[in-house]
């Protein structure tokens, strides 16, 4: 790992939505001189903190990627560390992201929400930007970082969840051991993959994060609150998964739950949504993740357009247009997408 001087932390900066990160596994390395430059650099990643060597001779490695469904990974290789996410880094509830640490190499403690957690190797750590956290690496370690929308771990109890609570998954754990294997191959495994099958593979991972933390936290929901959040995780994960059929429609997805079409209405209804709007926004925000895809950059939008569900190319286009402010093949011009790497 490249050596750091010590130096006094600067005062903590704003993060910055725009980061120039290739798409996963394609890690960008980051280099500074300074323990400050590698601290400006986890502030714009992760959140804003104050950053504070415990060697006086620190070393790091700071690398990190994209991913195409939205979040990123960080990569740190470090000695001893401490870190503060006071109360004034934390984001808005309202756009609250996840930090899931998966302990490589390392012992150490994350504090957060009044939990105080044990890291060992091979744990996974849960816990939010939305609330301040304290973090201190005893002994040199390796972290892998997943960063993304709150709402993507919790699923349909986002709202039931209204405390989020810090969460220490244990290496003994059968699926966090699954965890750790999807991990490595996702990101650190050398053999090649293409886009469509490196979105599946990173979906994979993010599901089993989301059931690994979920299993724990939402036990201490009361079971009436937990009911319509149930019913609409179900019906909402079928969709998901069905997305690119374009005959998903209200009555094939009723008979495949075996309900009426009036309950899927219903817990639309319940959310101030609407079915054909829904499942259409899904779609875009699919082509729109395909368009960025460098690695996709060969595809036609026609292809693509039949890839998310839609059965005619004018009508994508015009519904993308009317979405993003610009048809397809102006907007993966615009996004960059064709001087990303192959």
């Amino acid at each position: 790992m490249p050596r750091a001087r010590r130096t006094m932390n600067p005062p903590a900066r704003s993060a910055s939505p725009e980061i120039d990160l290739n798409f996963a596994p394609l890690f960008r390395p980051f280099y500074a001189q300074e323990i400050s430059g590698y601290q400006r650099e986890l502030d714009k990643l992760i959140l804003p903190g104050e950053f504070r060597a415990l060697t006086e001779q620190p070393r790091l490695q700071l690398q990190a990627c994209r991913l195409r469904a939205g979040g990123l990974v960080v990569s740190l290789e470090a000695t001893p560390i401490c870190v503060n996410h006071r109360a004034e880094h934390a984001a808005d509830p309202q756009h609250a992201e996840f930090l899931a640490s998966f302990v490589i190499a390392g012992h150490g403690v994350i504090v957060q929400n009044e939990a105080t957690l044990l890291l060992e190797p091979g744990d996974i750590i849960f816990r939010t930007t939305a609330l301040p956290s304290e973090i201190h690496m005893l002994t040199d370690s390796r972290l892998v970082v997943i960063k993304g929308p709150l709402s993507r771990l919790l699923g349909a109890h986002s709202a039931a969840m209204s405390q989020f609570t810090a969460q220490r998954a244990a290496a003994s754990l059968p699926m966090v051991q699954t965890a750790h294997r999807c991990l490595h191959h996702v990101f650190f495994d050398k053999a090649e993959s293409n886009p469509t099958s490196s979105l599946f593979a990173e979906q994979a991972l993010l599901a089993l994060l989301a059931s690994i933390y979920t299993s724990q936290a939402l036990e201490k929901i009361p079971g009436v609150v937990r009911a319509p959040a149930d019913n609409w995780q179900i019906l909402a994960s079928y969709i998901e998964a069905h997305i690119t059929d374009p005959e998903l429609s209200v009555q094939a997805v009723a008979d495949v739950l075996r309900v009426s079409p009036r309950w899927v209405h219903r817990l639309f209804k319940m959310r101030s949504l609407q079915y054909t709007s829904y499942v259409r926004e899904r779609r875009l925000q699919l082509a729109k993740e395909a368009l960025e895809d460098p690695r996709r950059r060969h595809v036609e939008v026609k292809e693509i357009a039949v890839s998310c569900g839609f059965q005619h190319t004018s009508h994508f286009i015009r519904r993308f247009h009317e979405r993003f402010g610009m048809p397809p093949a102006l907007y993966r011009k615009t996004a960059g997408a064709d001087e990303g790497p192959a």
